[in-house]
C-alpha cells in the first residue's frame, strides 16, 4: 500500500508511520516542517490550511488525516477523491452526545450546535471533529473510515498524563522518603485508554483493506480497575505489590486540592469531569481486528522511550511537597 499521513510527526500519526512501515508499506508524509518523523518515509511540504500544491497530480492507496480543521479537511478531501482509494479520518470519542447512553458506540447521538452547557471544555472540539467527519463523508468518494478516540497513551504522548505513573513509581522504588504514593478515587474504578501504536496498526490495517465503517477505538475492551493499571505501571517500574504504599484519595478531596491544577496536566485518572461517559463500546473495532497491548508492556516502554529522549521533565503530575500535602490531608 502507498499510505500518505497527513501531519505524520506529532503522536498517533507518527506512530502510523511506523505501523505502516513495519507493514511493508510506502508511506508518505504531508507536513509544514518538511521533515521525516522516521527513517525510510518520503516527505511532502506544505500547509493543510493554505499551500496543497505539494498534494497535486499525486495518487495513493490511502491516506490518513488528524486534522480538526473541517474547512482544511473537506479541501484536503475533495483534492485527493479520486486520486486516493481510502480516507481514513481520526475523530474522538467527545463528540457523543453528553446526555446519551453512558457506554455509546457507533450510531448513538452525537453533539449538536446550541446543545451544550456554556462551560462544556470538549463542545467546540468535539463539533470540529464532527465537521470533519461530515466533510469526508461529502467531499471524497470511496471507503472513508472515521476512528473515534479518546485516552491515548504510550512513547512521544506529549501529555504525560498516563507516562507520570511508571515515572512517579520508579522514583518511589528508587527512594524511601517517596514511596507513598498518591492515587486517585475508587481502586476498583474501571478505566479505558489506549495505546497510540494499537490504534495506528488498526488504523493502518483498516486502511490496506479499504474497510469501512465508525470505529470506537478506546481500550482496553475489558474491565479493568485502576488499580490493576497502577499495579502493571509498578512491575514495569521494576517493582511487585507491596514496594509502595497507595494513598487513595476521594474524587471530592481531590477536586477541591486540585481546583488550581488544570485537568490537562493532571495524571490520569485523578478527577475528570469533563468525560461525561462511563466508558467507550469498542466492539466493532475489536471484531475488526483492533487489539490492545498490556498497560505493563506500554508502561515499560514509556521508560526505554524517556530513557533514550533523555527526559526528565514532564508535562504532567505533581511537585513532591504538594503530593506529599495532599496525601497528609486526606
Amino acid at each position: 500500500m502507498q499510505l500518505l499521513v497527513l501531519g505524520g510527526g506529532a503522536f498517533l500519526g507518527r506512530h502510523a508511520v511506523t505501523a505502516a512501515l513495519d507493514a511493508g508499506h510506502d508511506v508518505t508524509v504531508f507536513s509544514r516542517g518538511g521533515s521525516a518523523p522516521v527513517d525510510g518515509v518520503a516527505v511532502l511540504t506544505g500547509d493543510r490550511q493554505g499551500d496543497l500544491s505539494a498534494l497535486h497530480g499525486r495518487e495513493f492507496d490511502a491516506v490518513l488525516d488528524t486534522f480538526s480543521d473541517p474547512d482544511a479537511v473537506a479541501a484536503t478531501a475533495g483534492l485527493l477523491s479520486g486520486a486516493v482509494g481510502a480516507y481514513g479520518y481520526v475523530s474522538g470519542m467527545s463528540v457523543y452526545h453528553p446526555a446519551g447512553p453512558r457506554i455509546p458506540g457507533a450510531g448513538d447521538p452525537v453533539r449538536r450546535e446550541g446543545e451544550a452547557a456554556d462551560d462544556d471544555p470538549l463542545q467546540e472540539r468535539s463539533l470540529a471533529k464532527l465537521g470533519a467527519e461530515a466533510a469526508v463523508a461529502e467531499h471524497f468518494s470511496g471507503p472513508a473510515p472515521v476512528f473515534r478516540v479518546g485516552v491515548m497513551v504510550g512513547p512521544h504522548d506529549p501529555s504525560d498524563r498516563f507516562t507520570w505513573w511508571p515515572v512517579r513509581l520508579a522514583r518511589a522504588l528508587a527512594r524511601d522518603a517517596d514511596r507513598t504514593v498518591l492515587a486517585p478515587g475508587d481502586p476498583a474504578r474501571v478505566v479505558q485508554y489506549s495505546d497510540a501504536r494499537d490504534i495506528a496498526a488498526f488504523a493502518v490495517d483498516v486502511l490496506a483493506r479499504r474497510a469501512e465503517g465508525v470505529f470506537d477505538t478506546v481500550g482496553p475492551g475489558r474491565a479493568q480497575p485502576l488499580s490493576a493499571v497502577l499495579d502493571a505501571c509498578l512491575r514495569a517500574a521494576g517493582g511487585s505489590v507491596g514496594d509502595v504504599e497507595w494513598a487513595w484519595a476521594g474524587e471530592r478531596y481531590l477536586r477541591e486540592g486540585l481546583r488550581d491544577v488544570e485537568e490537562e496536566a493532571r495524571p490520569l485518572w485523578f478527577p475528570e469531569d469533563q468525560i461525561p461517559q462511563d466508558a467507550i463500546d469498542s466492539s466493532a473495532a475489536i471484531a475488526e481486528g483492533l487489539r490492545f497491548r498490556p498497560a505493563e508492556d506500554t508502561a515499560r516502554d514509556v521508560l526505554a522511550w524517556l530513557r533514550d529522549e533523555g527526559r526528565t521533565e514532564l508535562a504532567a503530575g505533581f511537585d513532591p511537597e504538594f503530593e506529599r500535602a495532599l496525601v497528609a490531608g486526606r
